[in-house]
């Protein structure tokens, strides 16, 4: 795919969604902390995004998937 002139690779895009999944998570985590006990009930919109990002570090290949993926590129482009 070209945006703009600029080729995306599937290097890019392991990039960007092991930032997305680590961020998410660091947010969704402090929130659960903040709401404590309560942000575990079905009652609470925090217990949801923390459903959702579990799905999120699953769906499309676990964080250590893209850290591989991307390591391996890096290695690539050196040789």
């Amino acid at each position: 795919m070209i945006d703009g002139g600029y080729e995306l690779r599937s290097t890019h895009l392991a990039m960007a969604k092991l930032h997305v999944a680590e961020s998410t998570g660091s947010i969704v985590n402090t929130a659960i902390q903040m709401f404590g006990g309560y942000g575990m009930l079905a009652d609470y919109e925090v217990e949801r995004m923390y459903r959702d990002l579990r799905i999120l570090h699953v769906a499309g290949g676990t964080s250590e998937i893209m850290k591989m993926l991307i390591s391996r590129s890096i290695f690539e482009q050196k040789s």
